[in-house]
Order: structure tokens, then sequence, then C-alpha cells
């Protein structure tokens, strides 16, 4: 049972004195919850929320009894409920105390006065969002009378001891209160001061130049007028800050005094100096006494009855002619000419929203040019031609103030012709005077930048200004695109005003915010304008006053907006008129003859992806030599390329206004489907065809897995490619190679066309299944199929993967893979098969096994099966050379010497001129069985033959020009990759130590044969 409800219900002050740990009393249950311990394996507990208030006692009901007598007495007038806001008068004894908290004096100095809790029934206000009976407020100590005299201290810690005299918890308070103030989301301010209380009830009745008010940040404030409030706080630097309503502050300078003030006194001012520009407003001050009002409203009594009577102005009376005494950006200081004015205390200007400019423009000296510029008076300003002691002729008045017996007047030359709409009023004093619809002249008074609002801001009349949004401005993307040289401040722009969007349904980066210039109220309220809608007036098919969500075939402009979460990645968001929201399909940007790879940039994560995921290789020194050369073109290269990809990046800048054609509402809720197409914009809105199988299609990458990538072939085909399918060679990151974006090209499999009503096809016309690989897009005649494999037929295949336990071949112009297991991979005892083979080496395979039923191949390696065979790799072997010998001359001479050399030592047996598998069968009979004696003999043996091999190799390799040699894994699939390959070469280590020491049979030569073997690998592979 709280405290407070215990105060609220049965008046109880302190509930210690009332109650004893174990009295038994009669309680109502009001709610229960269930909370968990605060322990961290602290289990749940139910909390009941219990009333004492079982019934209603006597003295609550004669309280009731005595309010209704009171109002019936008063009338009904007096019983309707205040709006719960600033300025609100409380009835006596509506205000409950529930609760005193005492004052605050902290260690560094700083005092905040206490305050009490109270309660104020519902029934009483109007506006109450809760649904509570009540409505607890607080009283602040210091807003209990007021002057405290000479009792307070500084700091005033005598503020408890007299809250405790006046108030009383659980009582009433028999004192009429004021709602000093609303924070956003707190709880209400009460003040108790009678003379806040008499000036806000006497505010209404009087309206005259000498009318007391306690303002408001929202009060229409000038200078010369009476306020009254109260001192807030005083500052030894400053002076004393007096408080009004809602927080308004003003400041009583010091050198005015200020520090005389006594703290918390209400004290009445007169505003000296005002600040609008800022919000609040800044107001400087001084005390006054009503005597000294009484006494200045007698002088100008008298001072009215013994002067002539003047001439009264109304609004749209003609002037006649008036001289310019001073001119700054917003106004014009004008003195009447005419004689019937002549002794009239009158002050009157010309605002730059009534003038225009006249006719001629003479020219203007160094000195006015450089005036003018202070002020940011341009060309384009109403006030260009103007200067001091020019005479403007046939001016009208607009508007008419009178303070203080000075009459203010608000001047125009501008003719009733130049008004788009007579009805409409020139000036007025609220924006809500000007309803949809209504047709306005302004002027431009800044441009805004800021994203999302880029517009202009512009003044309507003297204190109403209006924002005018880039996209209601033209039609023409060149313009908006250089928004600032076609609408210079001080243009004139005839506007529409627009209907205000519902700030609940409208999100927030699209909501309208204040801007430096129009920020003299808390709450905006800038009109919101467009000039696309006053050109569109004269056709009258308007049926509201905001731009209408576009439809199929429009031209629209849109503004690009990359910081919008995308839609349908990858896409272009774009913001269009009516916080409308358009989405362009990668597809759409440009006709299908023009797409460009990553039209949209690349990811940057992408790039940090891929420095990670480089392939480690083991190289020579040579090679070494020759990849630092390479590198140096490469950076240069790479270069190039990353600002190829910088001028594509910024052909759709963030912010950039351009051209559309709709194509219909997305698959996204709110959005607009929109396409940059050249043929779109001329015209064709015909949806691209859906490929066929076989067809050779482009596509843009949409996502890319573990399993394989999706792309997207227009606004309503999408397509997979498996992974197996997405390259020829082994792609070790797909992610990293197929980002989002990326340009393919691939061949149709498979085509499942959708209704449009099957669930799971997100709307898609059509989905495809696409083969990437290169030698699928560049095969002519049909694929090897598995059912054309027989038994014992010759084959040529593409090692893809090697194991422990054998080779796995794909064969060539096909899908179809086998194994070749390490018994079939040579004709010798195979010690380590990761020495003979590696993936991408091109070899021969003959089909041993064949089963059916589980679709697999046994293959076979060895050399003795393709003796016999015409096409062997002698053949092969001996075109490259005759290439080599056509090259070069002198590569020629050394090629033809090195033969020799080894046919010299070698025998006719191991010559290059026979074939190829017959000097490998001669060899292997030579070496008789694997598994013989004499094995120094079998060293010595395959030492000479690796020596004679290695030189060879390292011959061939030297004549070979540097663009045959063995090239890097190449991921290129039939398109540009954006970024240049090396030729490099995969080596393998030698073998280990370790494999060296177990072979326990081997001698000197053979130590010295494995060490050439180690180099021949090294350079051969």
């Amino acid at each position: 049972v709280p405290a407070r409800r215990l105060a609220a219900e049965l008046g109880v002050e302190d509930p210690r004195m009332n109650y004893n740990i174990g009295d038994a009393v009669a309680a109502r249950l009001l709610d229960c919850f269930k909370r968990r311990h605060k322990e961290e394996n602290g289990g749940y507990y139910y909390q009941l929320e219990l009333s004492l208030k079982t019934v209603l006692d006597t003295a609550e009901k004669s309280v009731e009894a005595q309010e209704t007598v009171n109002s019936s007495s008063v009338g009904e007038k007096d019983l309707s409920a205040v709006p719960l806001a600033a300025g609100s008068i409380l009835m006596s004894k509506r205000m409950k105390v529930l609760q005193l908290v005492n004052s605050l004096h902290r260690s560094d100095g700083t005092f905040l006065p206490g305050y009490a809790v109270v309660s104020i029934k519902s029934k009483f206000l109007t506006g109450v969002t809760s649904n509570s009976d009540s409505v607890e407020c607080k009283l602040s100590f210091d807003q209990l009378m007021d002057s405290y005299g000479d009792e307070l201290s500084c700091p005033p810690v005598e503020l408890d001891s007299v809250a405790q005299k006046e108030l009383k918890v659980g009582k009433r308070i028999d004192k009429e209160g004021l709602i000093l103030s609303v924070p956003n989301g707190g709880e209400p301010i009460i003040s108790l001061r009678s003379s806040l209380i008499d000036t806000i009830r006497n505010e209404a009745s009087s309206s005259d130049d000498f009318s007391i008010v306690c303002p408001s940040p929202s009060s229409n404030l000038f200078m010369g007028a009476y306020v009254r409030g109260y001192v807030a706080r005083k500052d030894e630097r400053f002076g004393s800050f007096v408080r009004f309503l809602n927080g308004l502050t003003g400041l009583i300078p010091k050198l005015k005094k200020g520090l005389d003030e006594s703290l918390y006194e209400t004290i009445l001012c007169k505003v000296t100096a005002l600040d609008i520009t800022s919000s609040p407003p800044k107001i400087l001050l001084k005390k006054v006494s009503e005597s000294d009002i009484s006494k200045k409203k007698r002088k100008i009594e008298s001072r009215n009855k013994g002067s002539v009577s003047q001439r009264q102005i109304q609004v749209g009376d003609l002037i006649g002619d008036v001289k310019v005494t001073d001119i700054n950006f917003a106004r014009a200081k004008v003195q009447l000419i005419d004689k019937a004015f002549f002794g009239a205390n009158i002050r009157a200007r010309i605002h730059v929203t009534m003038a225009e400019p006249i006719a001629a423009k003479p020219k203007l000296s160094k000195q006015e040019k450089k005036a003018k510029d202070e002020h940011k008076i341009g060309k384009s300003h109403p006030f260009y031609s103007w200067k001091a002691g020019d005479v403007i002729k046939g001016v009208r008045c607009v508007a008419v103030d009178t303070r203080d017996g000075v009459s203010f007047v608000e001047l125009a030359n501008r003719s009733e012709k130049s008004d788009l709409v007579s009805s409409s009023p020139i000036v007025v004093s609220d924006p809500s005077q000007l309803p949809p619809g209504s047709l306005v002249h302004s002027i431009v008074t800044s441009v805004s930048a800021s994203s999302p609002h880029f517009g202009v801001w512009v003044q309507v009349c003297p204190g109403i200004s209006g924002f005018v949004p880039a996209l209601e401005l033209s039609s023409d993307p060149d313009i908006l695109n250089d928004i600032e040289s076609n609408y210079k401040v001080g243009t004139r722009l005839s506007c529409c005003v627009m209907e205000k969007s519902n700030p609940e349904k409208t999100p927030l980066r699209h909501q309208l915010q204040r801007d430096d210039h129009d920020n003299n109220t808390k709450e905006h309220n800038a009109l919101e304008l467009s000039v696309l809608l006053a050109e569109e007036q004269s056709n009258a098919k308007q049926a509201g006053f905001k731009p209408t969500k576009p439809q199929r075939g429009d031209v629209v402009v849109g503004r690009i907006n990359k910081k919008m979460r995308v839609l349908g990645p990858p896409a272009l968001m774009l913001n269009l008129r009516g916080t409308f929201t358009g989405r362009c399909c990668i597809t759409e940007l440009n006709d299908m003859d023009d797409w460009a790879n990553m039209p949209l940039g690349k990811d940057p994560s992408n790039d940090s992806k891929s420095g990670s995921n480089e392939v480690q290789r083991v190289v020579s020194d040579s090679e070494a030599d020759l990849s630092n050369n390479e590198n140096d073109d490469d950076d240069e290269e790479s270069r190039d390329e990353d600002k190829a990809k910088s001028e594509i990046r910024e052909e759709y800048p963030d912010g950039k206004f351009i051209k559309c054609r709709v194509l219909g509402s997305a698959r996204a809720k709110g959005a607009v489907e929109l396409s940059l197409r050249d043929s779109r914009l001329e015209g064709d809105l015909e949806e691209d065809c859906v490929p066929e199988p076989n067809d050779m299609t482009h596509a843009y990458v949409i996502s890319t897995t573990k399993k394989g990538c999706f792309v997207r072939i227009s606004r309503y085909v999408e397509g997979r490619v498996i992974l197996k399918e997405l390259s020829d060679d082994f792609i070790p990151n797909p992610t990293v190679m197929f980002p989002p974006g990326r340009l393919v090209v691939g061949k149709v499999k498979r085509v499942t066309k959708h209704d449009g009503k099957q669930k799971g096809n997100r709307g898609l016309a059509a989905t495809v299944d696409i083969d990437m690989r290169e030698s699928v897009l560049l095969s002519s005649g049909n694929r090897i199929t598995l059912d054309d494999i027989q038994e014992n037929s010759k084959y040529t295949g593409v090692v893809t993967r090697i194991e422990s336990y054998g080779v796995f071949v794909r064969i060539e112009n096909s899908d179809v893979s086998g194994l070749a297991h390490v018994s079939e991979c040579s004709d010798s005892y195979v010690k380590n098969i990761f020495d003979l083979y590696n993936p991408g080496d091109l070899v021969k395979v003959m089909v041993i096994k064949f089963d059916k039923e589980e679709k697999r191949l046994g293959f076979s390696l060895k050399a003795s099966n393709f003796v016999d065979d015409d096409d062997s790799d002698d053949a092969s072997l001996s075109d490259e050379a005759s290439s080599s010998e056509e090259d070069s001359d002198e590569e020629e001479e050394e090629v033809k010497d090195a033969l020799d050399e080894r046919s010299d030592g070698e025998g006719d047996s191991d010559s290059d001129d026979e074939n190829f598998v017959a000097k490998m069968a001669a060899k292997m009979e030579q070496a008789g069985d694997v598994h013989s004696d004499n094995d120094s003999e079998s060293s010595d043996d395959s030492s000479a033959d690796s020596d004679d091999d290695s030189e060879s190799d390292e011959i061939s390799l030297e004549q070979r020009p540097e663009e045959s040699l063995p090239q890097a894994m190449d991921a290129n699939v039939g398109f540009d990759w954006g970024s240049t390959i090396k030729p490099t070469k995969i080596t393998k280590l030698a073998e280990s130590s370790d494999d060296e020491s177990t072979d326990s049979s081997s001698d000197s030569s053979g130590d010295e044969s494995e060490d050439e073997d180690a180099g021949f690998k090294s350079s051969h592979k």
C-alpha cells in the first residue's frame, strides 16, 4: 500500500503514526504483478497492490457535497473542466496533497527546492491521455506565495518549514492554482501565486497597449510589452532570470540592477529587447511598477486630446509615395511623404515579401555593392535596385498595429494583379489562415542541403515561413542537381500550400524539421509549399492539394537515397514526390546491351574478406624475381581498375536527381517500381522476355552462398547456379568471387514458369537454372553424357581432386567424373600420389569399370594402356618443339644440342624422337621388378633418367614464350572479372627428410638423385 495512496484516499500524513506492525486491516485488491527476485538465480513472486479504502468515509462525502453547493451557486460555467495546459486556472479545493519531498542541497552548492505531490481528479481536466481517475502534479515550494520577504537565506533552506506550515498531507488546498507548465513526458507544474492568476484572468478582458500579460513561448511578444513573472534564479555574472509560462525566461541584466531583486519574488517587467530568431526567444527586461504604467498611460491620453486628429490608416488604403530611409535583407524602412501624415506618430516599412523591384536599375557604386553584399542582397533580391533616398510610388497598406500610441504600418508596392488569388490575404498572423490550395508568393531565404530535406526555405509574409522540397520545385533533374545556382536567395516563387502530412503515419525521415531562420516557435508551424502544384492548378483536375502516388507509365523525378534500406537488393532506392519511395532494380538501370559490371559499386566489406583467402604457394627464387617484376605491372593495372570502378560508382551518387519511368507498384509494400532505361523513358513498357533452355543470357548476382549463386535476369526472372557449375576450376571463396551486382553470363539449362498465383514464387514470372562454366559456354557440339560412356573406351580429362586413395578426373566436354584408384595411376609402385598429379592436369583415362546402377566410373591412368595410341603425348611434345623452333633460331640450336647430348649418353632407346609411351615402357623393362634386390642399380638408373628429364624440361621451359607458361587457376567464367590474374606456377614441396631417412637402401648416388629430382619437380611443377 503506497504512502501516496494512503494520503490520497485516507489522508494519512505519516503511516508510521497511524499503523503498527501486526495490525489487522481490511484491504481491497487493486492489481497483482508477477515479479522476479533481484538475486541472480532468484525465482518469481507475486506482488499485490492494495488499498485500505474499502468504503467512502463521511469526511469525503461532506467535501463533495460542499463542492456541489459551490458549483451550483456560481453557475454552470464554472463546472466546466479546464485544459491540462499552461495558463489554466484551477479552482480551490481541487488539489489534494499526497506527499512532501524536502529540498536538496548538493555538495557542489546546487540547491533544488522541495516539492509537494498533489492530485487532481481527471474530471476537472480536459486533454488527459491516461485512463486513471486522477492526475498527479508537482507543487514546488517556491510557488506557494508571491513573495517570501526576508525569511529566506542563501541557500533558501527555509522553504521546507514554510511548506510544512502551508501544506498538510492528505488535505485539500484551499487556494486557487495555476498550471505553470506541462513538460513533455513529465508531471505538470502547479503554482499558487495569486498575482500570476489575476494577471492571466485579466489578460483576456484587456487588449490595449498597456495590458499586462504572462507570456509563453508561443505568445506574440513585442518590444514595450508589459509582462509579469517571478525571479527563478540569480546569477552574479548576468543578473536575475525571470520565469513565465512553459519555461519562457527573460533576463534583467546586472547593469540594470538585476541583482537587487529578491529570489522567488513576483515582479512586473517591460520588454526592452527581443530576439525572435532563436527558440525560445531571447528577452531582455526592465523592472517597472504599476504606477509607472499608469503615468505613461495618462501622458499619452493627454497628448492625444490636445493634438489635431490624425488620419486613420486602414488596411487596403492607398498611401501614395514613400521615401526609403534604410534597407536590410528582410525589410526597407520608409517615410510617408504625403502631407496628411505630417506630425503623425507612424512607423512604416516594406517587407521583402511585399516588395517588387523597381523598373529602373541604376548602376551601383562600389560602396553600395559592398553594403548589399553585407546584407546578402543579390541580383535576384527585390531590394537589389533599391537604395536609401529612392521614392517608391503607389504603395498601399496591408497591415496596421498600434502599440503605445505608435502606429506600425506594413506597406507593399505589389499590385493587385500580381497576386495569384485575390481572396488569399497578403499578410496573415497564423499559418492556419492559409488553407491547402492557397496560391501565394514567397521569397527564397536559404537553401537547405540537409538530408533528406533538400529544398529551399521561403518567406511568405512577415512572420510566416515555408519549405519547398526540391522535388516540388521543378521536374527538370538538371535544375535540381544545381539548385543553389537556379534558386538563389531572394528569388520570388509562386507556390501552392500543400496539405500537411500526418506525423503519425509519415516516417521520421520525411517529417519537416526546423531551420535556422524559422525556429521562433517551439513546435514547427512552417507551411509545406509546392511550385509544381501551383503550375498544375490551371488544369483544375487536382483532387487534393498534395502529390498523388505515381501510376504506371508516368515519368517522374527521383532523388537517389543510398542511406535508405534497400528493398530486394541489389537495387537503387529513390525518394519521390509526396514522401513516396521508389525502387529501381539493378536490371532496370540500363538497357541490356549497355549492362555494366558492378553498376552500383562494390561492397567494401568484400575487399577485406578477399585479402584473407589468398592461396599460399611455394615458389623458387627465379619465380620470386619474375613475380616481383609482374607485381609492378599488376599494381598499375589494379590502380587503373580501381579508378574505373570509382567512376562507375559515381554514376549514381547519393543525392543525385534523375528522371525515371514508373513501371508499377513494387513487390515491397509502399514502394514504386521505377526504371532508368533509355528505352523505358522513350515509351517502351514491355517486360523482358523469359529465356528459353540453351539460351545464352546475362544476369546480375543477387547473393552467393557456399552452395551456389542466385542471379537476376530481369525484374520478374531470377535464376540459380549450383556451386560446381560456377566454374570449371576450383573456387576457394565463391562469396568473394561473385559479390552482389556482379555481371555474369551463362547458359540456361531449365526454365520453370509461374502463373503469378503460386505461393512461394515471390511474384516472379519464371525461375531458371543456369550453367556458368566456360567449357559449357564454349562447347559447340553435344556434350558427352553417361549413356555415351563404354568400358575400355579412352577419353581426355582434367584432374579435379587428389586423395590418398586415388585421383578424380572429369571427362572433357561433359559433366561425367570418375575415380582412378591409386593402383591404376601408374604401371610402377606409387609412393606419393601427390607428386604425380596436380589439380588441373590434362590426362588420358581409360574406362575399366562402369556401374550403371550406382552411376560410378573407374578409370585407369597407366601408360601401358595407351602404348598403341596414335595421338600420344610425344606428338604433342614434338608440336610444341616445332613451334618453339619457329620462334627463335637460337633456341632451336640449343634444343638440338641438348637432344644430341641426351642421345649420346643414353642411346637410341632414350631418344626424344621415339614414342613417349615406348620410352617409358623401355625404362620399366630396364628397371625390372620394383621389389628386386638390386636397389642401388635401380636408384642409379632413376637418377640418370631424372637428370636427363630435368635437363630437357628446363630447356623446354626456357624456350617457351612467356604467355605459354603454366597459368594460375583461372576463375574467368565467360566475362571480365575486373582484375588481372597473374601467371603463376604451383609447386609442391620436395619429399621431407623423414621420407629420405626411411629409405635405408639408398646410397650416396641415390641421395644425389633425390636432390636432383626435387629440383626438377620444383621447376617443372
